[in-house]
């Protein structure tokens, strides 16, 4: 049987460990939240730059 100290010790690795997962887990978030939005940025450049070589936007025609 476990005595309160080690039971408290072993809630506290588990809060650790709980931690460490939702720490890595939001920072491959970021990284690829971080991806995605100069994806959209490039995107928007590049379209951009068709708009104006064809002489204005979808929204212009």
């Amino acid at each position: 049987m476990t005595t309160p100290k080690e039971r408290d010790e072993f809630e506290r690795m588990r809060l650790v460990a709980q931690i460490e997962r939702a720490r890595t887990f939001i920072k491959q978030y970021e990284e690829h939240q971080e991806f995605y939005r100069q994806q959209v940025e490039d995107s928007r450049y590049e379209l951009g730059r068709l708009d104006e070589r064809l002489g204005g936007s979808e929204d212009e025609r």
